[in-house]
């Protein structure tokens, strides 16, 4: 069995929404939800409020305007959320080396040995939803757990501001056994009506089917759910090294073959991509364009560049050389995103960046600085003009 390891996993509450509501006060106790475009887009997450409502993740956001027309609706603003995210990355770092991150809103912490130091599991869970609350005035939810799986579903089972402990022993597994199929991480939606057709509708029931069964219907994700429904999960909790690629996109409310709209919205994905790479300490070398035409066909492309940057205006340039070539007679576009990737730290290369590349990059970097003094929309570069309701 090797020793017994102690995990907690930490898990914002409504995570976009939360921070939405601590900067603005009309947002607090009411039904927010934040996702965008704001007329075919999707939910990126809901407060509490609107989850009344039956409102999640990922719904369409005509959708959930039917559910919740008295909702108040606003656009994701990813800058500012990371810039929280980073406050907390940086908390779980203090406790232990070995951090797991889960998007940007969620971690595993392996605490197991760290008792000396900070006490406990459940006293370092405390000072971890402490120094949360105490640095970024939002609330956690924690679980700790013996392994990965029951550490999740304990910060689940405890939302919002939770703290709940999941011991693998027999009572804790049966009482588990009786929550729904869906509880269980890897089950989505689809995973989840297809164990429902067999008649699968709790963990218990998903526990009481041989794993052999289960792994012939779904491959490798059968094996591992049976195994989680039976409280077994041997997954370490894996430090995050390296980030593949920074990007962003945007849906415009109606399709577009105007290039020099098209232009200044590569310019403005440009300027929040730069900022994201310098606030995560990045430079890259591969520029990709990601292109939805009207009629939903998705295409991408990329080329690489002869040096590492963060440079507005050599992103911007690159994602604009590889638009020309692409044919805009036929279609018109839906969707238009641009990513970086062939990341590198940037202390990792310093010395190695040409001095004649640096005035597109000090130009990013005074943007960044007013930005972060008088807010980030107060600096745009990109001409486009937001009374053409052309996008969100």
């Amino acid at each position: 069995m090797g020793k017994l390891r102690k995990i907690i996993h930490v898990d914002m509450d409504a995570f976009f929404a939360q921070i939405e509501q601590r900067d603005n006060p009309l947002y607090k106790n009411k039904p927010l939800i934040v996702g965008g475009p704001l007329n075919r887009g999707v939910v990126s997450t809901a407060s509490y409020e609107a989850r009344k409502y039956g409102i999640h993740s990922g719904m369409p956001i005509s959708k959930a305007r039917r559910q919740c027309p008295r909702g108040i609706y606003i656009p994701v603003n990813m800058e500012k959320y990371l810039r929280e995210s980073a406050k907390i990355r940086k908390i779980f770092s203090r406790f232990t080396p070995l951090v797991e991150i889960i998007g940007c809103d969620e971690g595993f912490l392996d605490v197991t040995g760290c008792e000396k130091l900070f006490g406990d599991a459940l006293e370092i869970a405390r000072k971890v939803k402490g120094k949360i609350y105490e640095d970024t005035n939002l609330t956690s939810s924690a679980g700790i757990g013996p392994n990965k799986f029951l550490a999740k579903l304990a910060s689940n089972m405890g939302k919002p501001n939770g703290f709940t402990v999941l011991d693998n022993t027999p009572i804790v597994i049966e009482k588990i056994k009786l929550l729904p199929v869906s509880y269980i991480w890897g089950v989505g939606r689809v995973t989840e009506k297809e164990l429902k057709s067999m008649g699968i509708d709790t963990i218990g029931d998903l526990a009481d089917i041989p794993t052999e069964l289960i792994e012939a219907r779904f491959g490798e994700l059968g094996k591992l759910i049976s195994n989680l429904a039976n409280g077994i999960d041997n997954r370490e909790v894996i430090p995050n090294h390296e980030v593949k690629s920074i990007g962003r996109e945007i849906t415009y409310r109606r399709d577009i073959d105007d290039f020099s709209i098209l232009k200044s919205t590569l310019l403005l994905l440009s300027q929040k991509i730069t900022r994201n790479m310098r606030l995560k300490g990045y430079r890259g070398k591969i520029v990709t364009l990601k292109v939805r035409f009207s009629d939903f066909k998705t295409i991408s492309r990329r080329v690489t560049l002869k040096q590492y940057t963060y440079g507005i205006f050599d992103i911007q340039k690159s994602a604009i050389s590889i638009l020309k070539n692409i044919d805009l007679e036929r279609k018109k576009i839906r969707l238009i995103g641009v990513s970086v990737s062939g990341l590198k730290e940037s202390f990792l290369l310093e010395g190695l960046i040409p001095s004649d590349r640096s005035r597109d990059e000090s130009l990013t970097e005074a943007i960044d600085t007013i930005s972060n003094k008088f807010g980030e929309n107060k600096l745009t570069l990109a001409q486009i003009i937001e009374k053409d309701d052309i996008f969100d």
